[in-house]
């Protein structure tokens, strides 16, 4: 047994010690930042949490809420057997009841194991400036006793594979009081999978399907230290503690069931939030500080909720989404930078971001405790599962990935990107109830693991919530279908130039770079489009809106109940449609690429129209066009759809405007060209413009038409 003493004099060194365990309250804003006392405060009880980079370590602190502290349970009784001397000793314990360590000031090293069934207390000795940490190696096997065990698991058959849900919640059989922390491991290969408890209970072990629950209870109010060598596979964790990832640990360590504690969940290599069977969650965590891979899964026929807000401070993390079968994963929190929860010294008190502009640039650090470039750069992988990774739950406009433009291409020609999104063969849904912006492309290889240039594959959906208007601020690389729900927008393109700035953090001003400009037009890989396939879809039943100012697009196999306005100045060119909600020309110009480009609703011009690719439109409801729009008709011959445009109305059609005719070949003097069919016909257009021939104008009740002179 080893035990290390920790004295004042050695904590007082550091610049922010006065009294290490000692926390102020803080007040924030809408991502968590704290106030300056609070967070040097935080950066304290860091200092006094882990002991796994050979500093002091403390607890959380506090008892927690009624929801993280299971009612009635003791944490020092006096009936409990003082095992002490026996763990000081690296004896093996058997338990046979309620136990109780009282451990000393500095850390402490045990290479035994405990078994048998009953409870264990950590608790410290020293005051809050010695706290006490308790190091394990190997694996201890002990369990509550059978008559407290009443966790029960079941086993669902599901689309994708089978699903293990927890009933009920076992009491602590580990509780760590405040002042103490438990680190597990100490990642060498001294190791010996060391949990603290076992992976599994009595009582359950039938019904635990390869090792994949541990149903035993865990109550932190102190913290806990993940750095073994070897992977860890938590049970339930509850408490006012945080549960903390050291550095460089490798081993591999996953949460499961419902982790009710209320601390920070730190991870700084890689970390499985739940698995392909089994959901995790975690309702009252203070923030996810996520420094490496945070790997989120839904097993079939779930639903996994995130609410926290997910912080990173440097470049090279990422969150990876497996959707499995049915499922959904949910994130209402903000993927964001933070600035006060340096790489490697996590604020366990409360990270945030003081400035959201670091979150929409380049960040890049010099002359402090966070050196280095692309420290705000974020990256999303949603894997394969077929499952859906929703973010927003519908009541807030937080965006989950705010970002400067960031390109679909790993390395774009106009400055290094902000952020990624690769989708590979599931869907990502929007659900918000007020505007947000994508300013990122999404592809299948845009960057980290997935950096190929790769086209990306799945489905994108916009929730049906009111409210929910979602721009696209950059060209999109995504090979599937595109849906809009009722309620909601989607607008294709910012209609304004979108800034790229490098935004340089010093240690006590910061500079801001103006490294590009970006247009803001955005696109949707379709039929036509290069690496695109027939199989590309739009399903509409809300609205989509127009709004690039550069760059023409091309659109196709829109259906749905939804309606289609453009409002760019750009020319837009619709092919093989079926949406009926109408479409209005508000600006720039639309070409018909096919009969049925325009869909069944109403069509009203406020622009300008034109056929191209085909020489008959067909509306399926009515035609209007404005005193300031116009229509270009292109002839060829006398054959009507043929060799000459025309438009073929179901409703009743509304004439004004300009009427543009371009004539080629030779046209006889008298030849009638009808050029509108429509149930009714009224008004007029007030210019008509003819290249190429002389024209007449003439209508009926029905028909328009020009003779030739």
């Amino acid at each position: 047994m080893t035990n290390t003493q920790s004295s004042k004099s050695d904590v007082s060194n550091h610049p922010l010690q006065s009294h290490p365990c000692h926390t102020s309250a803080a007040f924030t804003d809408a991502l968590g930042k704290p106030s300056r006392t609070a967070e040097d405060a935080s950066r304290r009880l860091f200092l006094c949490s882990l002991s796994a980079l050979g500093l002091s370590a403390c607890g959380g602190g506090g008892s927690g809420s009624s929801a993280a502290t299971p009612t009635g349970t003791a944490t020092d009784t006096a009936s409990a057997t003082d095992i002490t001397t026996d763990i000081l000793a690296n004896q093996n314990v058997t338990l046979s009841g309620d136990a109780i360590i009282r451990l000393p000031a500095g850390t402490s090293t045990y290479t035994g194991v405990i078994s048998g069934k009953g409870t264990l207390v950590l608790t410290a000795t020293g005051d809050t400036g010695n706290p006490s940490t308790l190091v394990i190696t190997q694996a201890s096997t002990f369990t509550l006793p059978d008559a407290q065990q009443v966790a029960v698991v079941t086993k669902t058959s599901a689309s994708g594979g089978y699903r293990l849900d927890i009933t009920g919640s076992n009491p602590p059989v580990l509780t760590i009081n405040p002042g103490v922390t438990l680190q597990i491991g100490t990642n060498t290969a001294a190791d010996n999978n060391p949990n603290i408890i076992a992976t599994s209970d009595s009582k359950n072990m039938a019904s635990l399907v390869n090792g994949e629950i541990n149903l035993n209870h865990i109550q932190n109010n102190g913290s806990i230290v993940l750095s073994s060598a070897q992977f860890i596979l938590l049970g339930r964790i509850s408490g006012s503690g945080p549960v903390l990832q050291g550095v460089g640990v490798w081993g591999g360590n996953s949460l499961r069931g419902v982790n009710p504690f209320g601390g920070v969940l730190s991870l700084t290599t890689g970390h499985d939030f739940g698995s392909n069977h089994v959901a995790a969650s975690i309702p009252n965590a203070k923030a996810v500080l996520n420094e490496g891979s945070w790997l989120v899964w839904s097993p079939p026929g779930s639903v996994v909720s995130v609410s926290q807000n997910i912080f990173e401070a440097a470049y090279g993390n990422d969150i990876n989404f497996h959707a499995i079968g049915n499922s959904t994963i949910v994130m209402s929190g903000i993927y964001s930078h933070t600035d006060n929860s340096p790489h490697t010294i996590p604020n366990v008190l409360n990270p945030g971001l003081s400035n959201p502009a670091l979150n929409y640039a380049k960040a890049i650090y010099r002359n402090g405790v966070n050196n280095g470039n692309d420290a705000s750069y974020r990256g999303v992988n949603i894997e394969s599962g077929a499952g859906t990774v929703q973010w927003g739950d519908g009541t807030h406009a937080n965006f989950f990935l705010p970002s400067a433009p960031s390109p679909a291409e790993p390395s774009p020609a106009l400055g290094a990107k902000n952020a990624y999104i690769n989708l590979r063969g599931s869907t990502l849904a929007f659900n918000y109830n007020a505007p947000v912006t994508l300013n990122i492309g999404i592809s299948g290889g845009g960057g980290g693991p997935h950096r190929g240039g790769e086209t990306g594959w799945g489905n994108v959906t916009l929730m049906p919530t009111a409210g929910n208007d979602v721009t696209f601020a950059q060209p999109q690389n995504y090979n599937g279908t595109t849906t809009i729900g009722a309620n909601a927008i989607l607008r294709i393109g910012a209609g304004k130039t979108v800034p790229l700035n490098y935004i340089t953090v010093n240690a006590s001003s910061n500079s801001t770079v103006l490294q590009a400009t970006y247009n803001g037009d955005s696109s949707l890989l379709t039929a036509e489009s290069s690496g695109g396939l027939a199989t590309n879809a739009i399903v509409n039943a809300g609205q989509l809106i127009i709004q690039n100012t550069t760059t023409d697009i091309i659109l196709s196999n829109i259906s749905g109940s939804g309606s289609l306005v453009h409002n760019g100045a750009v020319t837009v060119t619709l092919r093989d449609n079926s949406y009926s909600g109408g479409t209005t020309l508000n600006s720039g110009r639309l070409l018909a690429g096919s009969t049925l480009a325009l869909g069944t609703g109403n069509v009203t011009n406020n622009a300008a129209l034109a056929l191209s690719g085909t020489r008959a439109l067909t509306l399926g409801g009515g035609f209007q066009q404005g005193s300031s729009a116009s229509l270009t008709l292109a002839i060829d011959g006398a054959t009507p759809g043929v060799t000459h445009d025309q438009l073929t109305v179901t409703g009743t059609v509304v004439l004004g405007g300009t009427l543009t005719l371009n004539f080629t070949g030779g046209y006889a003097s008298g030849q009638k060209l009808v050029l509108i069919q429509a149930a009714s016909i009224s008004g007029s257009f007030s210019t008509l413009t003819s290249h190429g021939a002389a024209v007449v104008a003439g209508q009926d009740a029905t028909v328009f038409y020009v003779t030739v002179q």
